[in-house]
């Protein structure tokens, strides 16, 4: 069995045949390097590099191609004019609640009486349920319009004709029973002209508002595009064509938003210390504002989102947004107990190596069990499924990886199930507490049939194998050209080979992160292993090969950082006392006053015969039993002798040890 824990997949850029940079990309100054990054992504002629660096708002497809989108306007714009009363029903997530937001505030310019509704997760579940409806129907709504949902509720829809008209906005994938209503608005129809397919729920609602704004004054609307681009990212659609153009205009303006609930969720997230900084990079959103608001759908309720992005008020959207920042850590300590709780259930129930990872617990928060199910995939890389049970019934989330269909599976094991749904890559599920034993046995059996060892190594895709001395500060904020990154165009990820390991440590209070610095000169670069856990990646002494994305850091000056995705220790060089000694009466020759750290290599290889990386294990050896000492003055390293009046135990030196013979 392959014992890796990623593959390294080296792109085969289009250009390879080539030398230097295309024609095309010369006229846009573009480096070589990221000309092959961009021909890897498939921006291999001109037209391409031009609408993928320079498409804008005006780009954007003409809103009345969507299938359904006249009959919605017109609907929407005489609501508006007989002062009907609107209603938008939304989602729990950051897709859900930006869509909401985007269109209450589209509407609200247009003047509309306008509310919305989010439905409980835990009581009410995902999308279109009866008695919400109901309730909104005798509560005088008129017109119901969905964000984010309603395009699988064709039967509850079909009840409600004549009680409130309903107009559906999706974008997930249509069945074939689609609904008879007003409108349904979803780029994914078969017969559905709009020329992007891949928007999200808030893509499409923004399209509903770009279509009534040119309606009713003819003029091109670009208003909350801000919000559009938070839950384009949230929800990990393609970052390309019109999804790129959202998140780029969407993100010039969250330092001069006028939605004063997203400036003051930024603020009270730490984005910012100050209006002169910027947001330039899309996981500064994932990270930074998108779990914020997924806390309040997970743990307390998901209208406390929207009522931050629609008020008009910095005083409320400063109290909303602390609330939701006090959530999110509620949130993650929740989610850290669970996932402690699952991790030994796993192990209570010795199912480590099933193919498939079924694990149950009792009353596990319902809102975070997809959370602990994707921080378990990440560990075990296979397909999850995590159960909390309550009253007999246990409520599911999977997770799965692209080898493994895990709607698939679900269906095949439907007799044991309640219900289900879901898609290839994340399903939900209900089954009776009774059945889940045999349901975690035959969906184990099923993965096995489906699924080999070698599914279940996840695959790094590698832009270049790049020397480090080719990181500098230029390089690595070139590939800001980039961003925004994220889904079908990820951060780009390097590797380089051959590299020496100068100093290692676990870092942060609990030891959870590993530093080292690595290099074979005086210009030395960090490299972080976020979570690296045991066994240590590597040791000072060791020669490695790693993938990482590099990334500017600005403590102390600007540098260039590495952070690393997976790392594997070269076949380890020997090392004799006799060469030791060798180096060590050059050393101390060399060494009569400090020196700068790369004239002491150099020294210690010409005219010597000793092999650099050899040199660089003895440096190693020696600084580590205190014969020399390594310090930085003015930006850069040297070497000095210390005089000792012991002898020195070799052994004492755990370098020394791993390259002993």
């Amino acid at each position: 069995m392959n014992t890796d824990k990623y593959k390294w997949h080296i792109l085969n850029s289009l250009n390879k045949t080539e030398t230097g940079v295309p024609e095309f990309s010369k006229k846009y100054n573009i480096t070589e390097e990221l000309a092959k990054i961009l021909m890897n992504r498939g921006i291999d002629d001109e037209s391409k590099l031009s609408h993928y660096l320079f498409d804008s708002a005006a780009d954007l497809g003409d809103p009345f191609l969507m299938k359904g989108m006249p009959e919605a306007v017109d609907r929407i714009l005489r609501a508006i004019d007989g002062r009907e009363k609107i209603v938008i029903y939304g989602d729990y997530d950051v897709d859900g609640i930006t869509s909401t937001s985007i269109l209450y505030r589209g509407l609200k310019s247009l003047k509309a009486d306008v509310g919305f509704y989010i439905p409980h997760r835990e009581s009410e579940g995902y999308g279109l349920n009866a008695k919400a409806v109901e309730k909104l129907a005798n509560d005088g709504f008129k017109l119901l319009i969905t964000v984010d949902c309603g395009i699988s509720s064709a039967d509850l829809i079909k009840e409600f004709q004549g009680k409130i008209d309903i107009i559906v906005t999706d974008h997930h994938t249509p069945p074939e029973n689609l609904p008879q209503c007003i409108a349904v608005l979803n780029p994914h129809q078969s017969d559905c002209g709009y020329p992007y397919k891949e928007l999200a729920g808030c893509g499409v609602a923004f399209t509903l508002c770009r279509g009534l704004m040119l309606k009713k004054y003819g003029v091109s609307y670009t208003d909350n595009i801000e919000l559009a681009a938070l839950g384009t990212i949230a929800d990990v659609v393609s970052l390309t064509g019109e999804n790129r153009i959202i998140v780029k205009e969407g993100m010039k303006r969250f330092l001069s938003t006028p939605v004063k609930g997203l400036f003051a969720l930024i603020q009270a997230a730490g984005l910012i210390k100050d209006t002169t900084q910027s947001i330039t990079h899309a996981d500064q959103i994932s990270f930074g504002l998108a779990p914020r608001l997924n806390a309040a759908g997970r743990i307390s309720h998901a209208k406390e989102g929207v009522e931050l992005m629609i008020t008009d008020s910095t005083q409320e959207a400063q109290q909303l947004a602390e609330r939701l920042c006090s959530t999110n850590v509620t949130r993650r300590e929740i989610e850290k107990d669970i996932c402690t709780q699952a991790e030994e259930r796993i192990k209570q129930l010795g199912i480590e190596k099933d193919m498939a990872i079924v694990v149950d617990g009792p009353n596990w928060h319902p809102g975070v069990i997809g959370i602990v199910a994707s921080r378990i995939l990440d560990e075990l890389h296979r397909p999850v499924l995590v159960i909390t049970v309550n009253d007999g019934i246990g409520k599911g989330s999977c997770r799965s990886i692209p080898a493994f269909n895990i709607y698939e599976a679900l269906a095949a094991q439907s007799d044991l199930l309640i219900q289900f749904g879901g898609h290839k890559m994340a399903a939900g599920f209900s089954i009776k507490a009774e059945n889940i034993e045999e349901f975690r046995k035959r969906m184990n059996e099923y993965a096995k049939e489906h699924l080999t060892e070698e599914d279940c190594i996840p695959v790094l895709d590698i832009e270049e194998v790049i020397p480090v001395e080719k990181l500098t500060v230029d390089f690595v904020k070139s590939l800001d050209l980039l961003e925004p990154c994220g889904c079908d165009n990820p951060k780009p990820l390097f590797a380089s080979n051959n590299i020496f390991v100068e100093t290692a440590r676990y870092i942060g209070a609990d030891k959870r992160h590993f530093k080292c610095q690595l290099g074979k000169n005086s210009d030395l670069i960090d490299a972080i292993f976020w979570g690296a856990g045991e066994p240590q990646p590597c040791r000072a002494g060791d020669n490695i090969n790693i993938v990482f994305e590099p990334e500017i850091h600005e403590w102390y000056g600007e540098h260039v950082q590495l952070i690393c995705k997976d790392i594997r220790v070269d076949k380890k060089r020997i090392i004799t006392r006799d060469f030791l000694a060798d180096v060590y009466r050059k050393i101390r020759s060399i060494l009569r006053e400090p020196r700068l750290a790369e004239d002491v290599k150099r020294l210690l290889t010409e005219g010597t015969g000793f092999d650099a990386a050899d040199i660089d294990i003895a440096l190693a050896v020696f600084e580590e039993l205190r014969l020399i000492s390594r310090y930085n003055f003015d930006g850069e390293e040297f070497y000095q002798f210390q005089m000792v009046n012991k002898k020195m135990d070799l052994l004492s030196s755990s370098v020394y040890r791993r390259h002993m013979r």
